[in-house]
């Protein structure tokens, strides 16, 4: 979840106005089904889809509907954009009734819209947007100061040009980084998308011993990479690690759209202090 503070030229007098983002169900609010599609369309080529917004917990409320763009940052936060905004943009490629609904309590409202994939033969890897739903205002007091929230669940799209596919990263490198204040142990490791499609990442840190065992698996959550993009894990050392380890190794598999990358997995290791 990301919270953006808004302009405050737009804002009223001693009240604040958030947004809270959103990619799939929440407990309480509203959320989408399914929180992304993953296409493959050739030059020219179009596809229709359908999206849900759902409820639970929440009054009846008025949702408006945008298309946008988006990134992420180097530690997973998205940060919801302006169409046309960034290099890759799909925004342009998506047709939707944009008209505004309102969202019954524990509700479901259907959405289609259609995806045309530009008739250029220079086009090539993978471009994206999202479809926005985004509640109406409402007053929230947090120790005194009225703020207003509104949620905004995104429907992330993919779009890659078909036969142009081009998987590729690297793993740019492994440190072992130790907290100021608490002291804790981090693995940092960072990797780059030097292909022209997005990734997801998977994988596990290890750690071994002085015997070279493995005393210590953990695995990685589930990263996506955008193309051009950057991914910086930071993860935290076991608290239960045994004083023998003296290496940690990290290994991260990318997988491509539609499960393609072809390359073997990417590998680093770094030793203890």
């Amino acid at each position: 979840m990301l919270r953006t503070l808004l302009n405050p030229r737009n804002l009223i007098p001693g009240v604040l106005l958030f947004f809270s983002f959103h990619t799939a169900l929440a407990q309480v609010g509203i959320g989408v089904a399914p929180p992304r599609f993953e296409l493959v369309l050739a030059p020219g080529e179009s596809t229709t889809e359908n999206a849900a917004v759902f409820s639970k917990n929440t009054p009846d409320q008025q949702i408006t509907v945008s298309i946008v763009d988006w990134t992420s940052r180097p530690d997973g936060s998205l940060v919801a954009l302006e169409p046309g905004s960034v290099p890759y943009s799909a925004s342009h490629w998506i047709l939707a009734n944009l008209d505004p609904f309102t969202l019954e309590r524990d509700g479901a409202h259907s959405i289609r819209f259609t995806v045309s994939a530009p008739a250029d033969p220079n086009l090539e890897g993978s471009y994206w947007a999202a479809l926005a739903f985004t509640t109406e205002p409402r007053p929230v007091n947090r120790k005194g100061i009225v703020a207003l929230m509104r949620t905004r669940a995104l429907v992330i799209v993919y779009v890659t040009v078909q036969g142009t596919e081009q998987p590729a990263a690297e793993l740019q490198g492994v440190t072992v980084v130790t907290g100021e204040e608490d002291g804790k142990r981090f693995l940092v490791a960072d990797v780059a998308n030097t292909g022209n499609v997005y990734l997801r990442l998977n994988g596990e840190l290890r750690f071994v011993d002085t015997a070279g065992e493995v005393v210590r698996r953990v695995p990685l959550p589930e990263r996506v990479l955008l193309r051009e993009g950057l991914v910086r894990y930071r993860l935290p050392f076991p608290e239960d690690l045994p004083q023998g380890a003296i290496l940690a190794q990290v290994e991260i598999q990318p997988q491509g759209p539609a499960g393609g990358y072809g390359g073997p997995p990417l590998y680093g290791e770094v030793a203890l202090p």
